[in-house]
C-alpha cells in the first residue's frame, strides 16, 4: 500500500492538524468563559454578602439611634416621629389614638435613700413592665424623660388604653419591689394619666401629650399608685 491509496484528509483549507488546532483553541476558549464565569459569580456573591452586611449594620445603627440607652425601650426621638406619624394618620381616617404617661412614683426619694445603681434597676424593671404590656405590633413605648414613660396605641379608644394602664399597675404590685421611703406605698408603683382622641383640624401631636399630662398631675394629686384617664 502506497501513499497514494491513504486518504490525506486535505479538502481545500482544512486538514487534521486544523481541526485539532481549531478545537484545542475552542476548549481554551471554553476554559477561559468557565473561569471568567467563575469570577463573575465569586465578585457577584462577594458584593451580594455585602451589601447584606451593610443593611444589617445600617438597621443596627437606626435601631440604636431609636433605642433608649438604659431602659432598652424606644427613646424620645423615636416617640416624636412616631407620634407625629400616628397623629397624621388618625387626623386623616378619624380614627382614636390612645396615649399613656406613667411616671414612677417618688423616684428622686428612691434614688437618694438607695443609690443611682439601684434607681438604674428600678427603671429598668418598670420599663420591661410596660413593655410587656403594650403588645400589639403597632403600639409604642417609650422613655419620655427621667422617670417618665410613654405609651401611644393607633386605634384604641379609652377602654383599650384603661385596659393596658390597668396591667400596668398590677404586675408592678405583683413585682413588690420594696420603696420604704414612697409616700404611696411601701414598694415601687407609678401614676399614670391615659387619654384617647379623635384628633381634629387645628390640634397638634403636643395636645395629646398635654392632655395625658393633665390627667397624669390629677393621678398624682389623688395619692398616686392610680390610673387616671380622659378622652
Amino acid at each position: 500500500m502506497t501513499g497514494r491509496n491513504i486518504p490525506s484528509f486535505i479538502d481545500g483549507e482544512f486538514t487534521v492538524a486544523s481541526l485539532i488546532s481549531e478545537a484545542l483553541e475552542y476548549r481554551a476558549a471554553m476554559t477561559d468563559h468557565d473561569v471568567n464565569q467563575g469570577l463573575l459569580k465569586e465578585i457577584v456573591t462577594q458584593f451580594v454578602e455585602t451589601e447584606r452586611k451593610l443593611a444589617a449594620a445600617h438597621a443596627e445603627v437606626l435601631a440604636l439611634s431609636r433605642a433608649d440607652g438604659l431602659t432598652g425601650i424606644a427613646n424620645r426621638r423615636c416617640f416624636d416621629e412616631r407620634l407625629g406619624l400616628d397623629f397624621a394618620r388618625a387626623l386623616r381616617t378619624k380614627s382614636h389614638l390612645g396615649l399613656l404617661l406613667i411616671d414612677i412614683d417618688c423616684f428622686k426619694l428612691y434614688n437618694d435613700n438607695y443609690g443611682h445603681s439601684a434607681g438604674d434597676d428600678c427603671l429598668r424593671l418598670v420599663a420591661q413592665v410596660i413593655k410587656h404590656n403594650v403588645r400589639r405590633l403597632p403600639d409604642l413605648a417609650a422613655r419620655y424623660g427621667g422617670e417618665e414613660i410613654v405609651c401611644l396605641f393607633p386605634d384604641t379608644g379609652i377602654e383599650g388604653v384603661a385596659s393596658v394602664g390597668n396591667a400596668i399597675l398590677e404586675e408592678l404590685r405583683t413585682k413588690a419591689v420594696p420603696h420604704a421611703h414612697s409616700v404611696a406605698a411601701k414598694i415601687v408603683t407609678v401614676s399614670i394619666g391615659g387619654v384617647s382622641i379623635i384628633p381634629t383640624d387645628g390640634m397638634t401631636p403636643t395636645d395629646i401629650v398635654i392632655a395625658a399630662d393633665k390627667q397624669l398631675y390629677a393621678a398624682k394629686k389623688n395619692g398616686r399608685n392610680r390610673l387616671v384617664l380622659g378622652e
